[in-house]
């Protein structure tokens, strides 16, 4: 019992001194923050996921933030994954009935240099009331990740 508080007693400490240094060493890096942003460059992803990403942010920011075509203008880079599964079975059990996603994304938004994610997010296409009724795929998924991001932006 008494090793226990021991170790607990450590940790905290730890953890104390941790807090009051991380200032220190943030303090020599060029944090950027998410409200700074104003151009992204979204780099290419697979099902066409950066294209509809692209098209996302210019309705849903309308001018705030630019998409540029070259790294070297972005204040931020995009990058992701995507995945999209078709055929009879994930047509019926995903988009017909909702339940599960037939496409799926996964963003991380990077500074300048590449080397620091400043923010991420994962979506899916599912939608299980009017499944069959709603858009789904990439598209879906681009609409729910620069909603993500726009949230993240504004808080």
């Amino acid at each position: 019992m008494r090793d226990h508080q021991l170790g607990d007693c450590i940790l905290g400490v730890l953890v104390a001194v941790g807090v009051l240094l991380s200032p220190m060493f943030a303090a020599g890096q060029d944090t950027v923050s998410l409200k700074s942003i104003k151009k992204i460059y979204v780099d290419k992803m697979d099902n066409d996921l950066d294209q509809y990403i692209r098209a996302e942010i210019q309705k849903k920011f309308s001018g705030q933030i630019l998409v540029v075509l070259k790294p070297e203008l972005a204040d931020a880079i995009m990058a992701g994954v995507s995945e999209h599964q078709s055929g009879t079975k994930a047509a019926v059990t995903g988009r017909w009935l909702g339940l599960h996603d037939t496409a799926t994304g996964s963003v991380s938004l990077l500074d300048k240099s590449g080397d620091t994610v400043l923010w991420s997010s994962e979506a899916g296409d599912r939608s299980v009331l009017f499944g069959a009724m709603k858009r789904g795929g990439p598209r879906k998924v681009a609409d729910r990740l620069v909603n993500n991001l726009k949230k993240a932006i504004e808080e």
